[in-house]
């Protein structure tokens, strides 16, 4: 296609040129461009009326594009075909500044004037704004307000451009995480407003430090980063690259402090090196953050490197979530206990933060936690943070306190005033740690729910206490069988946190099958085999119950598997393929089997599926995903049917290596179903020990169960 002023010399060929001109100019003139056309010896052909009034000099109007034009953009000559010595034109887009400093995008292109001859015409684009705009978008979304350094996204954008070069062994580094020693004693003494000021001297005076400058991110609140890589041949051993380290870092250790203030701040910095300590930003930040925590308890002011057994004492406190099921006496789910930490809960420490809680709603997503339900939060000072205490929804979350084993006057008086507060904005309130000895009258008054310590034994005094406490619910922990179950709710317990239906009771009998569930099982049966499965007796079994297969095609169309619009029993089995059809009617069969027990029966057993199958390619010695789901599916099958592990298996076919690895602690996977159930009852230290024995990521194996928690709301939001 012609450009518009080849357009106008065929159109204008004969006519006189100051009418082509002033055609020219109706075109180019409403445009929001400045366009000069210039020939050799710097003389300008044309420009438009925008770029017109660059032309005027002293003695007027100028046609020297040197003298006039050029005069306002300096560095054009440079670009300029006709500027510089060049044996050819170059043309392209590049960008100037003007002589006050506004930013032009240029291009540049050869043309033939409506004279025949060579010029070469500029188009000029004052992109300034659109710059200044861009400029302040990226500082926005990268730095932080505050301190003026990059933040923790652009933390996370760098790491992932270097990651590649550390996994392939060409970088190495640290990541160096610091806060400050005593910094709320300054806010809480001198406002967050000196607070704020003493963050920002601690930034200008890193920055301004050769060693630390460009190296600086804020992770938020006084918690700042320090990012280093090196080639990774650059030193010899590992001790020589943490002598190098700890004497670079060494110079951030000062006192900060403000004129006419008395207090001041140290820092402690917990660093961990990469690709020693991990090849990912998370596991590097998880365990600098486990060093600096030792760096505290050290006595503060000091560099400590991470080092394997700081990870075995403090991981699992600090990383893992659990979610323990509150059911009432009827088995109903009433809610859950989020766990992320130990029950100590000590909040004497002047450095408590959100973590126990953030930590949990940032991994499940409000929108993953069920209306109906409610959910058990360990208190924290900064849930009193108006943020949280105006926003937190009142009617979902209960905060949970725990009692110290001994009760000290101003610890009573200062839990009463938060219990107060709490209470005064709407929240619900739970006490765990109670004694029928010392029931402390005053704060159980204001508690909605009332959780004895698992030490007491006394059942006849909690029954007292439990009876004359009116318009309160208690909650009978750890209640893990049948026995416990019937002897709290005898004591007059509303809600029971535990796991009573796991085991089937002493020296109870198989009872029959009833006709619905002999159809799961027979599922269970023809699809647990090594062989061929045959598809048209499965499809028969399916087609002749129709609740089974209302109950098939709808977990087909859950969000969970995403087979949208699936409308036929062959047709469904067609698009899964024999390994998810397996799958799909185990997931079924569950369902149809444990229809009668707790929907914590059938929601555990997901979740061990899943959470099984999500790991299975992360094990130093890579599992089977297909065979730890059914693991996880099968392993309390059998309390669905209150039968024993051993008649179930001789009535299901299933592979070799399952039955073995559930009925017995020598199989191939029989570890995992102990793994289960210490991640289910939050003994992290023998989680602590599966992670550690099969090289698993504790990160990965905290998201792996929030995925499949996630995976079962999917999985339930699609077929109940």
């Amino acid at each position: 296609m012609k450009n518009p002023i080849a357009r106008i010399k065929e159109k204008f060929k004969k006519t006189d040129i100051r009418d082509i001109l002033g055609d020219i100019s109706g075109i180019l003139d409403p445009m929001e461009l400045e366009v000069l056309v210039v020939r050799k010896r710097c003389e300008v052909l044309f420009t438009n009326e925008r770029a017109k009034t660059r032309m005027y000099t002293d003695a007027g109007f100028s046609h020297d594009c040197r003298t006039g034009y050029a005069a306002t953009f300096p560095a054009l000559c440079s670009h300029c075909p006709y500027g510089v010595s060049r044996s050819k034109a170059v043309e392209g887009v590049f960008e100037i500044e003007d002589a006050r400093g506004r930013t032009f995008q240029v291009r540049c292109t050869a043309i033939n004037w409506i004279d025949d001859h060579p010029a070469f015409i500029f188009t000029m684009n004052d992109i300034t704004e659109e710059i200044t705009t861009k400029k302040r978008l990226y500082e926005l979304a990268y730095i932080d307000q505050l301190t003026g350094v990059p933040n923790r996204t652009k933390l996370k954008e760098v790491f992932a451009a270097i990651e590649a070069k550390i996994e392939a062994g060409d970088l190495t580094g640290i990541v160096a995480l610091f806060d400050l020693d005593h910094f709320k004693a300054i806010n809480d003494t001198y406002g967050h407003n000196t607070g704020d000021i003493v963050l920002r001297r601690l930034a200008e005076h890193l920055e301004s430090e050769k060693d630390f400058a460009g190296k600086l991110y804020r992770l938020g609140g006084d918690e700042f980063v320090l990012l280093y890589t090196d080639p990774a041949n650059r030193f010899d051993s590992e001790d020589s690259t943490v002598l190098h380290y700890n004497n670079l870092l060494s110079a951030a250790l000062r006192s900060y402090s403000l004129p006419n203030i008395e207090l001041t701040c140290t820092l402690s910095m917990g660093v961990s090196l990469f690709p020693r300590d991990g090849t990912g930003l998370s596991e590097c930040l998880r365990k600098a953050d486990i060093a600096l925590y030792e760096a505290k308890a050290a006595g503060r002011n000091q560099i400590t490197f991470f080092i394997n057994q700081y990870d075995t004492a403090q991981k699992f406190k600090d990383v893992f979530i659990n979610i323990q099921p509150v059911l009432t006496a009827v088995g109903k789910t009433f809610g859950y206990e989020l766990m992320d930490c130990s029950e100590d809960n000590d909040d004497s420490d002047s450095s408590v933060d959100l973590k126990d809680f953030n930590r949990t709603l940032d991994a499940m997503g409000l929108h993953n936690l069920d209306d109906k339900l409610h959910y058990f939060i360990a208190y924290s000072k900064q849930l009193l943070n108006p943020a949280v205490l105006n926003n937190l929804p009142r009617e979902k979350f209960i905060v949970q306190f725990n009692l110290p084993e001994r009760m000290t006057e101003e610890k009573r008086n200062k839990d009463f005033t938060l219990y107060t507060v709490l209470k005064k904005h709407g929240y619900k309130l739970a006490v765990s740690g109670l004694r029928s000895n010392a029931p402390e009258e005053d704060l159980l008054s204001l508690a909605d729910y009332c959780m004895f310590s698992p030490k007491d034994a006394d059942i006849a005094k909690q029954k007292k206490i439990i009876a004359s406490s009116f318009g309160k619910r208690f909650v009978a922990t750890g209640v893990d069988t049948l026995e416990e179950y019937n002897a709290a709710k005898d004591a007059g317990f509303h809600l029971f946190k535990g796991f009573y239906f796991r085991q089937p009771a002493v020296g109870q009998k198989s009872k029959e099958i009833n006709p619905l569930k002999v159809n799961y099982l027979r599922l269970m049966k023809l699809s647990n085999t090594e062989g061929y499965m045959d598809f048209r007796e499965i499809s028969a079994i399916i087609a002749s119950d129709v609740a089974l297969s209302y109950k098939l095609l709808r977990i087909l169309n859950s969000a969970a598997v995403g087979l949208r619009n699936v409308t036929s029993i062959s047709n469904a089995i067609a698009y899964l393929g024999e390994d998810n059809l397996k799958k799909w009617i185990a997931v079924l069969a569950l369902r149809g089997v444990a229809e009668d027990k707790p929907i914590e029966l059938i929601r555990l057993s997901l979740i061990r599926a899943n959470f099984g199958e999500l790991l299975a390619p992360h094990f130093r010695i890579r599992r089977n995903p297909q065979k730890l789901f059914m693991i996880g599916m099968l392993s309390l099958l059998h309390i669905a049917l209150d039968t024993t592990r051993e008649e179930l298996m001789a009535d299901l076919p299933v592979e070799e290596d399952i039955r073995e690895s559930i009925l017995s602690k020598s199989g191939v996977y029989s570890d995992m179903l102990s793994f289960y159930e210490n991640y289910e009852y939050a003994n992290w230290e023998l989680v602590a020990q599966f992670v550690d024995h099969h090289q698993l990521d504790a990160s990965y194996v905290n998201d792996a169960y929030i995925l499949s928690v996630k995976w079962y709301n999917d999985l339930v939001e699609g077929t109940e």
